[in-house]
Parts: C-alpha cells; structure tokens; sequence
C-alpha cells in the first residue's frame, strides 16, 4: 500500500508540473478520514527533492498537516513551503480580488533544521546515534513542535501547522521551493526565501565569530584580573549598535544583532554563578564555539542550484 501510494504521488505530481491537476485521494493512515492531494497547479517546471505528497485538515485540533517526502538521496537540513489556503466561507490567505490571482509566494513557513543536523553529528562522534527519520509515529500526526530526528534521505514527515484562524480550510495550494542538503547545496525555485535562510544562518555564524574574537582578545591580556566582566564590556556595546540599525530580514546582520544579545545574556547568567576559573571557562567557551563555527561555516555558503 505505501509503495502504491508512493509511486501514485509521484505520478501525480509529474502531471501537476506540466500544468495539469488531476484529482486522486487515499486514505488517512488513522482511518477517519482522507488525506487529499495538494493542488499546485502552480508548481515550477521541475519537482526539488522533497515533495508535498498530500495535506490533511484537523477540525476538531485545528492543524494543518502536509505529509512531506524525501525522494532525494541526501539528507535535508532546510526547506521552505510557500502556500495558499481557500476557506469553508470562499475566503482566501493570501487575499486576491477577482481577476487579480494571489501570489503563493506571499504565504511561506521556513523550516531551518541545521541545528539538528550539527547536533546529530556531534553525537555521531561521540559514539551516541540519533534517530533518521521523521517524527510521524505510527502513522498518526503528531502535534507541533521541534523535529526530533533528521530529515533522512528517502523518509517521509508530517509537518504540522497549528491554526490560529477560526475558519474552517476548504482547500489549499502549496510548494515546496528551497531545498537545503547536508553536501552544502540547494535547490532553489524562490530566491526571497533562500535570500532569507542564508541570511538566518550567517547571521548567528557572524555573531559567534565576533564573541570568539573578543574572547581571545581579553585572554591574551594577563593583566585582565576578571575575564568575564571585560569580555561584556568589550561586547556591549557591539550589540547595542548592531540592535540600533534597521535591516531587512534578508540582511544577516538583522540576526547577528539577537544572536549577541542572547550570548550576552548567557554570558551574564555565567558570571553571576561564579565560576572558579573564569580564564578556563572562557578558553573552554571559545573552543567549543570555534567547532561550531567551522561545522556551521559550509551550511552558510550553499551553492544553489535552479
């Protein structure tokens, strides 16, 4: 049944990208009701490695689930889905007046996975394994909330959106148009929401290159008797410049400037424990943050692929 489901999905959406829409259903593993295709009469003229196989809408919960699939043979670190949805009462989000279409790109949910995928590295090295596949369990859906495993090559997920509407979706459209892969490439068919992943990853890249640097600088002084208070003297004021200047999202210095002031923040909540040695607690800091830096560095200079 899952391999005749699978091959049927696909076939649909290959008639889907050559602009036309047919309509085929298949039941919901949970047996109370159906799960319906999307209808992406406006997909792009090529499929990327993950796919929106089907989308079911909870009354009762008000979630909407979209039933993922990596056909790839790469792991997925990020992907964005741009869509629309058509009410109970013919409304519409996106809004559109008649004879004047809706853009899909208008509406997106980004999913940034990398933290995960570093994280499972991590544990890789350490000799402690991570699951690698989706957080669908049993087939039922599962309630909003972090991924528990990678996005594994060749596993399906159900991702699910809590509703925040009192209508009831009737119908909807969507996409998936970025696709981020763990070799450091990406398929990309919207520019805007690549634009803005890179611009969430290099932005805390920045931010922990700037703490670092500033922490070897305050180590090499001998003289500096307490470490930890110099280190947030010298790294105030940045973040407080950089929190000053407006930027669009799609700048990464508007998430460098959160970044800082959350390691401020972590770093005040250090100094206040007392620690024994602040010099080898930072040299330690630094350590562990320069390994995270150079795991994160590739994922934030993807070669996009269209």
């Amino acid at each position: 049944m899952k391999k005749a489901l699978t091959l049927c999905a696909l076939l649909a959406f290959a008639v889907r990208a050559s602009g036309q829409t047919p309509s085929t259903y298949t039941d919901h593993p949970n047996g109370d009701s159906s799960l319906i295709p999307t209808v992406q009469n406006k997909l792009p003229n090529t499929l990327l490695g993950v796919v929106i196989e089907s989308w079911h809408y909870d009354r009762g919960q008000k979630t909407l689930t979209l039933h993922l699939a990596n056909h790839s043979d790469k792991t997925v670190t990020a992907f964005n889905i741009s869509f629309a949805e058509k009410y109970a009462d013919g409304s519409t989000n996106p809004w559109y007046a008649e004879g004047i279409p809706h853009n899909l790109q208008d509406s997106q949910r980004m999913e940034d996975e990398l933290n995960l995928f570093i994280q499972s590295q991590d544990e890789r090295r350490s000799g402690h394994g991570i699951a690698a596949s989706g957080p669908v369990v049993n087939g039922q859906i599962q309630m909003p909330g972090p991924p528990t495993s990678v996005f594994a090559a060749g596993t399906t997920r159900d991702y699910v959106m809590m509703r925040g509407e009192e209508k009831d979706v009737a119908d909807i459209e969507a996409v998936v148009d970025v696709v981020a892969y763990s070799d450091g490439t990406a398929d990309v068919q919207n520019d805007r929401a690549f634009r803005n992943l890179m611009a969430e990853r290099k932005g805390p890249l920045l931010a922990m290159q700037k703490v670092v640097e500033v922490i070897k600088g305050v180590l090499t002084d001998p003289m500096v008797g307490r470490p930890l208070a110099e280190v947030l003297r010298a790294l105030n004021p940045l973040a407080d410049a950089a929190q000053t200047k407006n930027r669009p999202p799609e700048d990464p210095e508007f998430y460098q400037a959160t970044t800082l002031r959350d390691e401020l923040k972590n770093l005040e909540t250090i100094q206040q424990q007392k620690v024994p040695n602040e010099r080898e607690w930072l040299t330690r800091y630094s350590e562990q943050q320069e390994k995270r830096i150079a795991l994160m560095k590739p994922h934030c200079e993807l070669a996009a692929t269209k």
